[in-house]
């Protein structure tokens, strides 16, 4: 199991340290994976939508914390800085990486 979580860059141990009964930490985080956002965010970025895409990954990055879901957390926060300091000429690789860790946990819990 271990290996399974470190795989995504996840911390086993600290995980269950909070969440002992793993199966329902990995309810909690199919559930958080579905989130709306996840799908509307790029749309939002491109339409220029950035209020609206700046609160949205403030939720995401909160509960990726949350979770212990790191990965995803570091790469959620470097697009809620790129909308904070409105720097966004890297905004989309930064959301293209958040993508992609986001596709490997998700993978990782076969949702």
């Amino acid at each position: 199991m271990k290996n399974k979580y470190a795989s995504c860059g996840l911390n086993y141990d600290l995980i269950i340290e909070k969440y002992p009964d793993i199966n329902e930490y990995e309810s909690i985080v199919n559930t958080y994976l579905d989130d709306e956002f996840f799908k509307d965010l790029k749309t939002m970025l491109i339409d220029e939508d950035y209020a609206m895409a700046k609160d949205a990954v403030k939720g995401l990055y909160i509960l990726a914390g949350d979770l212990y879901l790191y990965p995803l957390y570091e790469t959620l926060l470097e697009i809620y800085e790129d909308l904070e300091y409105e720097t966004y000429s890297d905004m989309m690789n930064h959301h293209d990486e958040m993508m992609k860790a986001y596709q490997r946990i998700r993978g990782m819990f076969n949702v």
